[in-house]
């Protein structure tokens, strides 16, 4: 690891590590929310009615838990403003933040995440699909409303928020699949597991491209490509991220390629497989969000300063 790396993370205090595995736990259990809700809007087809229930009923605790942490990252954000634990309750503090983006990313975020809890627990009784895919579609892009995307001007900031929006939503249908996913294999036969990884499989290569073109898009817009730049502290972070990235991708591709053809010929022992590769895929996507909340919490890219 380059010392400019090692030097930023040994310079890192308590507020930040918080803040940083705050923003990380926000990121997984709202992608988780939004991908839960497209998972089901794809493949309910694919699944029984108590494969239905059980996945409605994890998203709609995944949204109060990403409710909670929303919440938490003000106070935290307070505290840090004042670097002072009573200033995580200062009315002054919290106003400040509360006026910030973060505060219109909250005010975006939390009626599309209790529409959502009403939603895993009524159904469409109370809730209409496409109100509930609005409020997925939303949730995720709330994020687009804070970072360094909008510290540009202009075109330049509209096109960056546009691609982080794309972005995120790939992000949330790959790491709201994956417990699904997972799930299932513990609740079919073979050739069932199989059906439905195939037909993830075929969304999966489009959703990729979506999610490689934006992210790269996003980083031709925020990140200076001179060598000068990558050897910075955000250049650094973002080569752990795209390694991280590319392992990920390979995982999927392993599912893809041999992992999906085999269950689709019945062999039983690919279920443990597509087993172990998921949860490899949920702890690697947890070091990418972790990654991700440290970009805007402890450092910044070349194009922005």
């Amino acid at each position: 690891m380059d010392s400019t790396l090692l030097h930023l993370l040994a310079s890192i205090d308590g507020w930040q590590i918080c803040a940083i595995l705050i923003k990380a736990m926000t990121y997984a259990t709202c992608l988780t929310v939004s991908g839960g809700v497209f998972f089901l809007m794809i493949f309910a087809a694919y699944l029984d009615a108590a494969e239905v229930h059980t996945i409605k009923r994890f998203t709609g605790v995944m949204t109060l838990i990403a409710a909670a942490l929303s919440i938490a990252r003000i106070f935290m954000m307070s505290g840090m403003l004042s670097d002072d634990l009573r200033g995580m309750w200062d009315i002054q503090f919290l106003h400040m933040v509360l006026g910030s983006k973060e505060g219109l990313a909250l005010s975006l975020r939390l009626p599309c995440l209790f529409l959502l809890a009403i939603w895993a627990h009524a159904g469409e009784r109370n809730i209409h699909p496409a109100l509930s895919l609005l409020a997925a579609l939303l949730t995720s892009a709330s994020f687009s409303a804070v970072g360094h995307v909008n510290e540009l001007e202009g075109e330049t900031r509209l096109l960056a928020q546009l691609f982080i929006v794309l972005h995120v939503l790939a992000v949330s249908f790959w790491v709201g699949a994956l417990w699904p996913l997972l799930h299932i294999t513990y609740d079919r036969n073979t050739l069932q597991v199989a059906a439905i990884a195939h037909q993830f499989s075929k969304l999966a290569v489009i959703i990729v491209g979506i999610l490689l073109l934006a992210g790269a898009s996003l980083l031709w817009l925020l990140q200076s490509f001179s060598a000068k730049a990558w050897q910075a502290e955000y250049g650094q972070l973002m080569i752990l991220k795209l390694v991280s990235v590319s392992l990920l991708s390979g995982l999927a591709a392993l599912n893809k390629c041999r992992l999906t053809p085999q269950l689709r010929h019945g062999e039983q022992s690919a279920i443990a497989t597509l087993r172990l590769s998921i949860v490899m895929e949920m702890v690697v996507a947890g070091i990418i969000l972790l990654i991700t909340a440290s970009f805007t919490t402890i450092t910044g890219p070349a194009a922005t300063g």
